[in-house]
């Protein structure tokens, strides 16, 4: 895991440092995953941005599922650009540290790719 400075999904304050981690697919694409906690939400409420991103050429679908904690809040399909893919979804902050993760597979190849990172609570961010 690596900390990051730039937003995982805020346009509101950071409340924590941000969390990453960096690979490659089942067929060698590569990816980054990136998360933290903010207090996006209107009235400040706390969240955990997270954000993927996949280096592939445009044009390719890729079916792209985040959990937190195990419990599914984002499976959509997402089509790439001439910049790859990229998603950016937010989570109830919940306490005690969080297990972010992201399932994606490419429906042309069937490439996977698993990634997770673990956001710690941060007391100072909307009571959590």
């Amino acid at each position: 895991m690596v900390a990051f400075t730039g937003p995982a999904s805020a346009s509101g304050r950071p409340c924590s440092p941000g969390f990453s981690t960096i690979g490659v697919g089942s067929q060698g694409s590569p990816y980054i995953l990136k998360a933290k906690q903010d207090d996006d939400e209107p009235g400040g409420s706390p969240v955990v941005g997270e954000e993927f991103e996949i280096k592939v050429p445009a044009g390719q679908v890729w079916q792209v599922t985040f959990a937190d904690n195990g419990v599914i809040f984002f499976d959509q399909p997402s089509t790439s650009t001439v910049d790859g893919i990229r998603e950016v979804h937010a989570a109830p902050s919940q306490p005690g540290t969080q297990h972010m993760t992201v399932h994606s597979v490419s429906r042309a190849t069937g490439e996977v790719i698993d990634a997770f990172v673990d956001v710690p609570a941060a007391p100072n961010c909307g009571g959590h």
